[in-house]
């Protein structure tokens, strides 16, 4: 089982993958989403998403924004990435 996920600026997409999990900070602190994790909305603070699939870790920056995961699909709408 892979998350759906997509990353997005105001200007482009900027990274689109089938991963295994996602490292991300949210205003409550660092959670870290696997597949089948609750429905959430949160928003972002500045700094870093780690995204892993397999073995391979792909750090990254943010200035902020939100994330929104439901049904194995996440979705970061951020400021700037």
């Amino acid at each position: 089982m892979k998350i759906n996920f997509k990353i997005a600026t105001p200007e482009k997409v900027v990274y689109q993958a089938e991963v295994d999990q996602v490292t991300l900070s949210t205003q409550m602190g660092e959670i870290t989403v696997l597949p089948n994790h609750i429905p959430l909305v949160s928003s972002l603070k500045p700094g870093e998403i780690l995204v892993k699939t397999g073995k391979e870790e792909l750090p990254i920056a943010v200035s902020g924004g939100f994330v929104e995961f439901a049904e194995n699909q996440m979705t970061i709408l951020a400021d700037t990435a």
